[in-house]
């Protein structure tokens, strides 16, 4: 098990690299290029990933608590059994882009990821499948869901003012009555 303690990445040293086990703590990865890069059962705690380079890189069994992956097009990365609870995704997009193509998206699995606690301010899910996905107490303000399938993914004590579930299919979806009236205002309805 290998650790990394307040490290700087710079942009060529994690290119290519299969990483397994390793926890990296208090790491900044600032425009590190991580492409073809795999991290398998890897934790990164208070690490700040903003405007890394994502490129095929592949990311299984993670964990992120108080790390910052803020401002990132998620497109070209994989996420499996990964872990956000307690990080900062803001200003970002999860979508897959189809191979071969600029802008055609396609659906997009993070069945088995976990957004609990999350600052997910302005992020954007396009063809999302989020089924029993937990983004329980997460703030998802100003978030946009498009043509996601949110079935009975979890929204207890989540912030969704502002949310926008465009297309989206929404069966099953749980929402506390805080989320019930965002919902609602979102839709043009007015609590009276």
């Amino acid at each position: 098990y290998k650790e990394y303690l307040d490290k700087q990445f710079t942009q060529l040293v994690l290119k290519g690299e299969q990483i397994s086990e390793a926890s990296f703590v208090g790491c900044r990865f600032a425009s590190a290029n991580l492409k073809f890069s795999s991290f398998t059962k890897c934790s990164f705690e208070n690490c700040d990933l903003t405007g890394v380079v994502l490129e095929g890189t592949s990311f299984e069994n993670c964990k992120f608590p108080g790390s910052k992956l803020s401002n990132l097009d998620f497109s070209p990365a994989v996420f499996i059994k990964c872990d956000f609870s307690g990080a900062v995704v803001e200003n970002s997009v999860f979508q897959r882009i189809k191979t071969g193509s600029k802008n055609e998206t396609v659906r997009y699995d993070l069945r088995e990821c976990v957004f609990s606690d999350c600052s997910l301010l302005n992020t954007v899910w396009i063809k999302c499948d989020l089924e029993n996905v937990s983004f329980g107490r997460a703030k998802l303000t100003s978030a946009i869901f498009d043509r996601c399938k949110l079935t009975k993914a979890k929204f207890g004590e989540a912030d969704i003012s502002g949310a926008s579930f465009e297309g989206s299919t929404i069966d099953q979806t749980e929402l506390d009555t805080q989320g019930f009236v965002h919902y609602g205002n979102s839709r043009g309805f007015k609590l009276c």
